[in-house]
């Protein structure tokens, strides 16, 4: 990785100014591969911003005028889930900051904000980042995203890895999102769920690989990414309607006579 690419921006809002160039200053003591590069005071103001910058990280605190911490995360999750939020919360409102939870918030910070507990997150935040941009270059596109052309890579992802043991789990933890929340933005744009995708597409594969008889179904099942035959039929038949060995037949009926493993 280049070198620009281990400097991470962060923008802070809070509209306690000498709140938010404390939280500021901790930011770049603890870990200076993170830099400060803006401080806002309402979340209106903020997400102006944003939609300039793009930032890597928004540290932000809930109770705020204009447009509040909860609203401002929203908008940043339909605009780039790239962008990682850490929500600021007092013991208040910390109930409050947990309804946020849908919009993929990274983590949440309760004031006043823990050196150590500053640290450990900025931490998790660069690991994170550094897997996120390897995996944008196997994919070969560049960070910044909106949720569609997430939900692209996403199909891409499960595409490139449909013969591996992966699920939706795997892929939330992949993209470092929640699996409800990566379900949610998937559905939107794909029309199926994850999980479902990834059946269909082997399944799809799985047909025309039956038609090359030179294969055994048990192979076949283990060419699209099942271990277990039994699992690999009902999951064949629940899309087609039709076992592999039936499907197989039918195939062979249509093309004439044709050797066949089993």
């Amino acid at each position: 990785m280049n070198n620009d690419l281990k400097i991470f921006t962060v923008v802070v809002v809070e509209d306690e100014k000498l709140l938010a160039k404390n939280i500021a200053k901790n930011i770049e003591m603890v870990n200076p591969n993170f830099k400060v590069i803006r401080i806002e005071s309402n979340g209106e103001d903020a997400l102006a911003f944003i939609k300039e910058q793009t930032p890597n990280v928004i540290f932000t605190d809930i109770q705020m005028p204009v447009m509040d911490g909860i609203e401002l995360v929203k908008h940043i999750a339909e605009y780039n889930n790239y962008i990682k939020c850490v929500i600021l919360s007092g013991h208040d409102d910390f109930a409050y900051a947990k309804s946020a939870i849908e919009y993929g918030v990274f983590a949440y910070l309760l004031k006043p904000v823990n050196l150590d507990e500053l640290s450990s997150l900025l931490k998790r935040l660069e690991q994170n980042f550094l897997s996120t941009h390897e995996m944008l270059e196997s994919v070969g596109k560049p960070p910044a995203y909106n949720s569609e052309e997430i939900a692209g890579l996403i199909k891409k992802y499960i595409e490139q890895n449909y013969q591996k043991p992966i699920d939706l789990n795997l892929i939330a933890d992949h993209f470092s999102f929640s699996p409800s929340y990566l379900t949610k933005i998937f559905v939107k744009y794909v029309h199926v769920t994850p999980s479902k995708y990834i059946q269909n597409y082997r399944i799809n594969t799985a047909k025309q690989l039956l038609g090359d008889y030179t294969l055994t179904i048990n192979m076949v099942a283990n060419l699209v990414g099942y271990t277990d035959p039994f699992h690999f039929s009902k999951s064949f038949k629940q899309v087609t309607g039709v076992s592999p060995a039936n499907y197989r037949d039918n195939l062979g009926k249509n093309r004439g006579p044709s050797g066949q493993g089993v």
